[in-house]
């Protein structure tokens, strides 16, 4: 997931998840240089999953 536009270094990128949408995703840089910005989503889950997911990542970007 492209998340470059949040402007936020990876550690901060990583924190920002972790706290404030209570997602815990893997770093994009775990896979390279070209990875930095990004974050990986895994969506082996069931749609429910998937959909709260969503809705925390859009809760916490619009409180930011």
């Amino acid at each position: 997931m492209d998340c470059r536009s949040l402007g936020l270094d990876a550690e901060a990128l990583n924190r920002f998840m972790l706290t404030e949408a209570r997602l815990w995703l893997d770093k994009g840089q775990k896979f390279g240089a070209e990875g930095h910005g990004y974050m990986r989503v895994n969506l082996g889950c069931p749609r429910s999953t998937v959909d709260e997911a969503l809705s925390r990542l859009a809760d916490a970007i619009a409180w930011r």
